[in-house]
């Protein structure tokens, strides 16, 4: 059976990095599989339009073999990731996870304030990224 492996490294930046207003999340699938990706990230807090708040979307698709960029707009280093994989496997929980809701279709909605629509409970696992860049390598 094909070990599932993720690991989530930081991209080398340069010497000298500016403030990062987006997290730059990278995926590389090298699975046979189609990787579908939910996010939760606290919204970018220098948007005085925004209040400061948690956001939850979903779905990213990766297919087979390919790499994908997400950008999710926040200042902040710690993000929340779920995937499941069209061969039924799934990548979820762990230290300083949380249960978020998400839905079989595309779906978007603060924390505070879940939408009554969405249909079932997923485990989040908890992620970090350095200095705005994380990689998340699916083998």
């Amino acid at each position: 059976m094909k070990k599932l492996l993720l690991s989530t490294m930081s991209l080398l930046t340069a010497a000298i990095s500016m403030p990062s207003q987006a997290i730059e999340v990278t995926i590389d699938n090298t699975t046979n599989a189609t990787v579908v990706f939910a996010f939760s990230y606290l919204n970018d807090q220098k948007d005085k339009s925004l209040d400061p708040d948690w956001l939850v979307e979903g779905w990213y698709n990766v297919n087979p073999h390919q790499k994908a960029l997400v950008n999710l707009p926040s200042d902040n280093d710690v993000y929340y990731l779920y995937a499941e994989f069209s061969n039924g496997k799934k990548l979820e929980g762990g230290k300083g996870s949380i249960k978020l809701m998400v839905n079989d279709r595309s779906f978007a909605y603060k924390q505070k304030e879940v939408p009554k629509k969405l249909t079932r409970q997923a485990t989040f696992l908890r992620a970090r990224c350095n200095q705005g860049k994380s990689l998340i390598k699916i083998n």
